[in-house]
């Protein structure tokens, strides 16, 4: 388990317990999209040039609305040197959430649009395997050449044709080469 993954579970307990999970969830993705569109922000929570009382200070204002486990939050990971994480917890505590609520996201890497036949085959297959909904998300990259790479959140299946091709270089330069003998 990551460390992002670690708070971001911390974090669901503690929303969970009180029954603010989808006001905890809205308030910490929009301060991770803070972060990444204010350069601002992020050097505020980041620097460690600024003292940690500073840190408190400014957040403790800027969050004065927000739920106060979202607040406290903040203020643990100024605490421990990791608020530069929060764009990564918030990831992991979306993912939390939507577990929670019986979905998984499934990012799907094909060389061409899939097909729709392909499409439900694949939503059937893992939505029987996991028992979970599934969210989609679909990516086209010729890169891969052919095949399909399926991640989910700590799993991935590259059945990629490039994938297949690095396989097969990887073995050739590995084998041994015997030197002939003419006799």
């Amino acid at each position: 388990m990551s460390v992002a993954t670690t708070y971001a579970e911390a974090l669901y307990e503690s929303a969970a317990d009180r029954s603010a999970v989808a006001e905890v969830a809205t308030q910490v993705a929009d301060l991770a999209g803070a972060m990444a569109e204010i350069p601002q922000l992020e050097d505020l929570l980041t620097n460690p040039e600024i003292d940690t009382r500073q840190k408190k200070a400014a957040t403790t204002t800027m969050l004065a609305d927000a739920n106060p486990i979202v607040r406290n939050f903040v203020q643990v990971l100024i605490d421990r040197g990791r608020a530069g994480m929060l764009p990564e917890i918030a990831v992991a505590f979306a993912e939390r959430v939507e577990r929670a609520e019986g979905k998984v996201k499934l990012h799907v890497t094909t060389a061409v649009p899939m097909p729709d036949d392909l499409r439900a085959r694949l939503l059937d297959r893992v939505r029987d395997e996991t028992g979970l909904e599934v969210i989609l998300i679909e990516e086209v990259d010729p890169e891969i050449v052919g095949g399909l790479v399926l991640k989910t959140e700590g799993s991935l299946l590259d059945a990629s044709v490039r994938e297949r091709l690095s396989e097969m270089r990887r073995s050739l330069t590995a084998a041994p080469v015997e030197a002939g003998v003419d006799e």
